[in-house]
């Protein structure tokens, strides 16, 4: 009896030793994969973070060559307005490119517009504009004047597009707000114009919207160019509309 009770403890240790090694390891190999798929789910965030995205200029139709030149073979075309996704920038100046057929290939970059690229241009636009028209705080008003040193209205307006952003615009403020598009009081952004009338019978004031529902502009005789809010009780009473030059 001694005998099989001493083999039948050794026999159970042996299990419950076979048993517990089991779990480590599977244990072990749980923890493996969950990081495996951690990871592989981490990269593909990572990828669809980076992708960057392009837009085909106005063409008949655009070549999608097997590698980046034109003596390569045609896979694929793509069209005016076509939303790609660019894969890499070869230093020829080809692009790789997966168009919405699925189909990769290469193009010449110079018919990509990349999605940002004109937004970035537009807001270092609206920052220079928004910058010139801060330095012009302080200076008088006179009818007719555009700058330097002093202005009306539509004249600072005029002076810090041209000046800052290359854009002519209009002289007056009636012709000025017939100029962009119009956007909402919701949705003004800096480098805006915003326009009032104090008459209700057409456009009499201009300013240059620069956030935080304010703007800069020359009000009146006897006053200087300053910053005032759109939402003040005059200035929210006679708004009329906005405009979106760049």
């Amino acid at each position: 009896m001694r005998v099989g009770n001493k083999r039948l403890n050794i026999l159970s240790k042996v299990v419950t030793i076979a048993i517990l090694l089991t779990c480590v390891y599977a244990g072990g190999s749980n923890k493996e994969v969950y990081a495996a798929e951690n990871n592989n789910e981490m990269n593909q965030s990572y990828r669809r973070a980076n992708i960057q995205v392009g837009k085909i200029k106005p063409c008949d139709f655009l070549n999608v060559r097997s590698g980046a030149g034109v003596r390569n073979s045609v896979v694929t075309k793509v069209y005016t307005n076509d939303t790609v996704e660019v894969l890499e920038k070869n230093n020829n100046g080809w692009y790789k490119i997966k168009p919405a057929n699925g189909t990769i290939g290469w193009v010449n970059g110079s018919y990509v517009q990349m999605q940002g690229d004109n937004n970035n241009q537009v807001c270092d636009k609206s920052k220079k504009i928004v910058d010139l028209a801060y330095k012009q705080l302080g200076k008088p008003y006179s009818w007719g004047a555009n700058g330097p040193n002093s202005f009306d209205c539509s004249g600072l307006t005029s002076y810090v597009y041209k000046n800052a952003a290359s854009v002519n615009l209009p002289r007056t403020s009636r012709e000025q707000v017939n100029v962009g598009k119009t956007v909402s009081k919701n949705n003004l952004k800096a480098g805006d114009l915003v326009f009032f009338s104090s008459t209700g019978k057409g456009i009499t004031h201009v300013g240059l919207y620069i956030g935080g529902s304010k703007m800069i502009h020359s009000p009146k005789p006897g006053e200087n160019v300053k910053i005032d809010n759109i939402n003040s009780s005059y200035y929210s009473r006679t708004y009329v509309t906005a405009k979106s030059i760049l």
